[in-house]
């Protein structure tokens, strides 16, 4: 609760949103209430097999491990740990994506689990997309978060023998979210995984969820990390269970079916 007022007051669009505030701590209270330690849970919830979804990942453990302990190590940096980051590899490994978006790319921690998956795969292009460090700057303290990499570029973290792996498979698109990603969603037609975590204010989040998921395929992912109203609203106007609301320290994810 503390560290949750603390969220608060940080905030530039908390401070003044008393409404807004409570339903963030709401948010935090159910999200609680349902969290979940073992992302062999998550993989399971979304009727996945974690034995198929893990495999290869004893390949890129030690390589993981090592970016998430350096980015870990310096104040500011963002990024998901190990159980968030095994949950996205395993999803990207069983999910065989051949188009998957993330916004929000920090460091880089979050792309190296989802690259070094789609190297095990063989098959499949990520793309990142991210703001130029101006707009990274100016955007800081919105959400109460403070990141110190745009001093160091976008995906800093990412190991050269990654970034080697996935070759052109990769693309770094460093442009606003909300022009770059309608933009890049009509490109593409059809996604089969998109990530979310960028910037964690409802209104966007619930804009990006909506506008993805027009164009994620039938057997598709959903994920998002720091989830709050913004993802119950979108469970809530979707009309998906709230088993949905299961998170691994605030990362939830939803699979699409034809029903919804």
């Amino acid at each position: 609760m503390i560290y949750s007022l603390k969220e608060i007051a940080g905030s530039a669009y908390y401070r003044t949103r008393p409404v807004e505030s409570l339903q963030f701590l709401y948010s935090k209270w159910e999200f609680a209430r349902r969290r979940v330690d073992d992302p062999i849970a998550m993989v399971e919830m979304l009727g996945f097999d974690p034995v198929a979804a893990f495999s290869g990942f004893d390949r890129w453990s030690s390589t993981l491990e090592r970016v998430v302990f350096k980015v870990a190590q310096q104040w500011g940096q963002g990024g998901i740990n190990m159980p968030e980051g095994k949950f996205l590899f395993a999803i990207t490994r069983t999910l065989r994506p051949e188009i998957l978006i993330e916004t929000g790319v920090a460091a880089g921690v979050s792309s190296c689990f989802l690259m070094a998956a789609l190297i095990e795969n063989g098959r499949g292009s990520l793309y990142s997309v991210d703001l130029p460090v101006a707009g990274a700057t100016q955007l800081k303290c919105a959400d109460a978060s403070q990141y110190s990499w745009p001093q160091r570029g976008a995906g800093w973290a990412i190991p050269d023998d990654l970034k080697k792996g996935i070759g052109s498979r990769h693309q770094l698109i460093l442009e606003d979210v909300r022009t770059a990603l309608p933009r890049l969603l009509d490109e593409l037609g059809s996604i089969d995984f998109f990530f979310h975590d960028d910037l964690h204010l409802p209104d966007h989040m619930l804009w990006e969820y909506e506008c993805v998921w027009k164009h994620l395929r039938d057997g598709g992912v959903l994920a998002s990390h720091d989830v709050n109203m913004g993802w119950i609203r979108f469970c809530r106007n979707r009309r998906i269970p709230r088993q949905r609301l299961v998170n691994l320290n605030r990362l939830c994810a939803v699979r699409k079916n034809k029903e919804r």
